[in-house]
């Protein structure tokens, strides 16, 4: 009866185990495992490369974008209650 108190230590242990033990049946993917010089690679390659740019040309247009918002809104910003002038005042006056 000892047998059937397995702590989670002990499963987690074991799977992790099974899976370690399984990650050298795992292989790439046609075009990965090919010729990395092959036109299909080259291909995939310059596709990966394309949408990257992608991505970073998005994050500048929003990055462009704030800045300026922040800029018109910094400049149409008027203070409601001014600070006071100090004049210099004649004597008499």
């Amino acid at each position: 009866m000892k047998w059937f108190n397995v702590s989670l230590s002990s499963i987690l242990a074991a799977a992790l185990g099974m899976w370690l033990a399984a990650a050298g049946a795992a292989s790439a993917c046609p075009i990965c495992f090919g010729d990395p010089n092959s036109s299909i690679s080259k291909s995939a390659e310059m596709g990966v490369w394309f949408l990257l740019g992608v991505i970073v040309l998005v994050e500048v247009g929003f990055g462009v974008f704030f800045l300026v918002y922040l800029r018109r809104r910094a400049r149409a910003f008027h203070d409601p209650m001014p600070r006071p002038v100090l004049r210099l005042v004649k004597k008499g006056v």
